[in-house]
């Protein structure tokens, strides 16, 4: 899991074939194209999960021969951003604009059905991030979409390393993790549903970059090669949530988890999840019942109880057993 913290050296282990550099944007904006100038922008993204957690991990790298980030402006943005759209549950489709509710592309943001939409639907099913790089006087992050509390913290952190003045060329680093959602409303996160990030599910995620050099906006170069991305989940890329690498994997690892099926039965379900390669189970459910089966589903015969539970497996590399305490409550 990366420290969130601006300094890059625990994402040594990812290999660098899972960077994304600038020679796979396309400016679709601005008349660059893919003939992109290194010396003027240069880009490196990396992106990450941790099974378990429902979070996107980004490490962003970039050197610009003009830091943009001083100038106010009332719109929100005239300054050099990172712009990042996810879509944790693949479900594509408009994003930002609910044609039942506005004209696409309606540009009076301050009429009541403007508002009525960004309220009700902007951001709702995917997530729109401007993110600021850097960030003065303001938030790190500008949400396109009615749930600005996604930026705070716990639903996102960031860190960002630079040491460059505004105008100034250089290099600036800034790691961060969101939180993606299948529903996320403007009223806040208590009646939000986190995207449900799993081992080898495709997820939509794209991004942008947004910049300037003291004026107006010199470029808008994109991954998804189409600026659609920013409002319409279709237009995404396909992204694939991976298992660790081999060599990151340890030889042989238990692990195991459970669910009780019938509380009143004393029915309890274990699942082996162990990694590495396995010829031989044996479950010791602490009350002096033994299992070989690989996902055994088993019948306490006390109530009131919560067993000791091991499971050791064995295999080519050796053994290993895992045991939780107290973890299994019968009532």
């Amino acid at each position: 899991m990366p420290r969130i913290d601006g300094y890059t050296s625990d994402w040594d282990m990812v290999p660098d074939s899972y960077v994304y550099r600038t020679e796979l944007l396309n400016d679709t904006e601005d008349g660059h194209g893919t003939d992109i100038d290194r010396n003027d922008l240069d880009v490196a993204v990396t992106v990450g999960w941790v099974k378990g957690l429902n979070r996107l991990y980004f490490r962003y790298e970039a050197h610009d021969d003009f830091w943009d980030f001083e100038r106010f402006n009332p719109r929100g943005y005239k300054n050099d951003i990172f712009e990042i759209v996810v879509d944790g549950d693949l479900s594509g489709g408009p994003f930002i604009f609910n044609e039942n509710l506005v004209p696409d592309r309606h540009r009076d943001q301050t009429s009541p059905v403007s508002i009525e939409n960004y309220t009700r639907f902007s951001g709702n099913h995917a997530q729109n991030y401007h993110i600021y790089t850097p960030p003065v006087n303001n938030a790190w992050v500008l949400v396109w979409g009615g749930q600005p509390w996604i930026g705070d913290f716990p639903y996102s952190n960031y860190a960002y390393d630079f040491d460059v003045e505004h105008g100034e060329s250089g290099k600036l680093v800034l790691e961060f993790w969101v939180t993606p959602y299948d529903h996320a409303p403007h009223d806040g996160p208590e009646r939000a549903i986190e995207s449900n990030l799993v081992e080898d599910q495709l997820i939509g995620l794209s991004w942008s970059i947004l910049d300037f050099d003291g004026d107006e906006r010199d470029g808008h170069y994109n991954l998804a090669h189409n600026v659609n991305m920013v409002r319409d989940g279709d237009y995404l890329c396909a992204f694939r949530l991976m298992p660790l690498e081999e060599d990151q994997k340890p030889d042989l690892y238990a692990e195991w988890t459970f669910k009780v099926v019938d509380m009143d039965r004393n029915l309890v379900a274990f699942k082996d999840e162990s990694i590495g390669e396995v010829t031989s189970w044996h479950w010791d459910f602490g009350d002096g019942s033994t299992s070989t089966e690989q996902h055994p589903i088993y019948q306490f015969k006390e109530k009131h109880t919560r067993p000791m539970v091991t499971l050791e497996v064995s295999g080519p590399k050796g053994t290993s057993k895992r045991t939780r305490y107290w973890e299994v409550l019968l009532k």
